[in-house]
């Protein structure tokens, strides 16, 4: 999937602390990409978020390597510790204020310093949150396949993100255009967070995929 061109790499602006970029940057990242105000910076607090010194805030020099979260001092110690996972065989790293992995998006950036820069890793996040929105037609979709496309990964997720942003409740699901065919989707009470697509006389379960 083609994402629009980032700018190239911009050091996070004069003048904020460690606890104030990703915020910062995701307030000019949401703006752009037209995401709801806050909705990024809830995926950030969820992702990287820590007890600052003006309260919660995600921190820019965080990683997650397959699995285990490990939170730097600065960045030379963050991207070391990238570039050390890596060498002992580990591919999946999530890095930065939103945790984009290097491994589902190997493109994203030019250089590990720029992976981590909280202009660059915001502004990758949106355009990839962006672009989940286009493809599954609503941001609380997104946000679940922002984090996985599997249901059981995904909607507890998109819980926490939505319970950090300010505990809306979920989108009834859109009506969704199917070839020529509309189908009106429904949810079983047997499977939460299992969307069957209802079509007259029928019944097509389907799951939407975004990240894996």
């Amino acid at each position: 999937m083609a994402l629009v061109a980032l700018c190239p790499f911009a050091p996070a602006r004069a003048g904020l602390t460690d606890w104030q970029v990703c915020a910062a940057a995701a307030a000019a990242a949401e703006q752009r990409f037209g995401i709801p105000n806050g909705l990024l910076l809830a995926i950030g607090h969820v992702e990287t978020g820590r007890s600052g010194p003006g309260g919660a805030a995600p921190w820019p020099w965080s990683i997650n390597a397959a699995g285990q979260d490990q939170i730097l001092a600065s960045l030379p110690e963050a991207v070391a510790a990238v570039r050390a996972r890596q060498a002992g065989g580990v591919a999946s790293i999530d890095v930065g204020c939103f945790q984009v992995n290097l491994m589902y998006h190997p493109a994203a950036f030019a250089s590990m310093e720029e992976a981590f820069d909280p202009v660059a890793n915001a502004t990758y996040a949106a355009a990839f949150l962006a672009s989940l929105h286009t493809r599954t037609g609503g941001w609380q979709a997104a946000v679940a396949a922002y984090h996985s496309a599997t249901p059981a990964r995904g909607l507890p997720y998109r819980d926490r993100v939505l319970a950090d942003w300010g505990g809306a409740a979920p989108e009834r699901a859109p009506v969704v255009a199917f070839g020529v065919r509309v189908i009106t989707p429904s949810r079983l009470g047997t499977a939460p967070g299992v969307i069957v697509l209802r079509r007259v006389g029928a019944l097509l379960p389907m799951l939407v995929h975004g990240r894996g």
